[in-house]
């Protein structure tokens, strides 16, 4: 009978890789850098939540409805806390050596990872029916078609046919993805592995769903409506504002239109700066709104931009993201651009409480009454719910 020490080394190895699953290696640079991401990731999962019970609590007058943010806030609130079960735990099992967490994480990976590619997928067309929205709410000759789009009704479709419609996508991912067991692996912590399923690698048709049509759905198409439609309504705001500049007095009706009325000049003087002063406050509610998805639609197009370079460098199988001796092994460029790329996603979702503050004025007051009546008990009034 051969003994082990007798047989060649790659034989070996061989047997071993077979006896046991895939392994990452963290080095403690990695280490630091995904702990201090998800971090962060749980502060975003905080505010985010924090934005969902404002949009579900408040309700603004004179600016586009909240529908859309609120379900977006949701899955950024998602995002966030994906971030941190699918990086963050890994990391911890794999260098911190946790036996519970290796066992916890192999439980819940597949639900997980599916629920992430739906939120990865539903986001930028909640982004994209934000940003229609308010170009809706700013042109002045809207499609009838948007008309009834957005519409409270309308509003309600399109989430819900966008959610299940992206649910539908990703469903065989369920499916496509496995967690293998190695019960004669001696190493317990390559003992279960989550990968793709055998019939993945045999299926055409998967492979042309997963990896080229919903590849362009998610980032492709999103990345072009999102950049035309952000600078198109950047140039009618910038019109707008020069036009009201070197007119009578102007106002953002629901259709966007810039104009004075028609009985102003009939208006006594003090009846006048009220009305202006009432319209200054429309048009400031309004394109704060505006700028606020302009702000929260420009981060996710600098970050859907590096994914749509990495996805390029995929389908195109650069050498770059090939390690240099192991061809089975991704390259240490391959590893950070990824780790970058799924950082700068999580960090736009994190961020967004951060715009809404910066850029929106009557969320800017929720939050600091909120701030104040959970740090002096004091519950103040001032924003009208309707």
């Amino acid at each position: 009978m051969t003994s082990v020490e007798a047989l060649p080394i790659d034989f070996v190895a061989f047997e071993a890789e077979k006896r046991c699953g895939d392994y990452e290696m963290y080095t403690l640079a990695r280490f630091v850098f995904l702990m201090i991401s998800s971090t962060i990731a749980a502060l975003g999962t905080f505010g985010n939540l924090l934005l969902v019970y404002i949009f579900l609590t408040r309700r603004y007058p004179n600016t586009p409805p909240t529908l859309y943010p609120l379900f977006l806030a949701v899955l950024d609130t998602l995002m966030c806390t994906l971030y941190i079960l699918l990086f963050g735990v890994d990391a911890a099992v794999v260098f911190l050596h946790v036996e519970s967490l290796f066992v916890l994480y192999h439980l819940y990976i597949v639900p997980a990872y599916v629920v992430s590619r739906v939120t990865q997928l539903a986001i930028p067309y909640m982004l994209i029916f934000a940003t229609l929205e308010r170009f809706v709410w700013i042109d002045s000759s809207g499609h009838p078609v948007l008309q009834k789009m957005y519409s409270t009704r309308g509003r309600r479709i399109t989430v819900g046919v966008t959610l299940i419609v992206c649910i539908c996508l990703r469903l065989p991912t369920i499916w496509a993805t496995k967690v293998y067991e190695y019960d004669n692996c001696p190493d317990f912590f390559r003992s279960k592995t989550a990968s793709a399923a055998e019939w993945v690698q045999q299926s055409d048709v998967y492979y042309i769903l997963d990896f080229h049509f919903l590849s362009i759905v998610q980032t492709v198409v999103p990345f072009f409506v999102l950049f035309v439609f952000n600078v198109i309504i950047v140039r009618k705001l910038t019109t707008a504002k020069a036009n009201c500049a070197h007119g009578p007095i102007c106002h953002y009706s629901p259709k966007g239109q810039t104009s004075p009325t028609d009985s102003e000049e009939r208006l006594p003087t003090a009846a006048l700066v009220q009305k202006s002063s009432l319209r200054r406050q429309m048009s400031t509610s309004l394109k704060s709104a505006i700028y606020t998805m302009v702000a929260i639609v420009t981060s996710y197009i600098f970050s859907n931009s590096l994914h749509l370079f990495l996805t390029v460098l995929e389908r195109s199988d650069s050498t770059l993201l090939k390690h240099p001796t192991d061809p089975n092994l991704a390259s240490t460029f391959h590893t950070t651009f990824s780790d970058l790329v799924s950082f700068i996603y999580m960090f736009t979702s994190t961020i967004r409480i951060v715009i809404y503050y910066n850029c929106n004025t009557a969320i800017r007051g929720d939050l600091r009454d909120m701030v104040i009546e959970w740090f002096t008990g004091y519950d103040k009034k001032e924003v009208v719910i309707v």
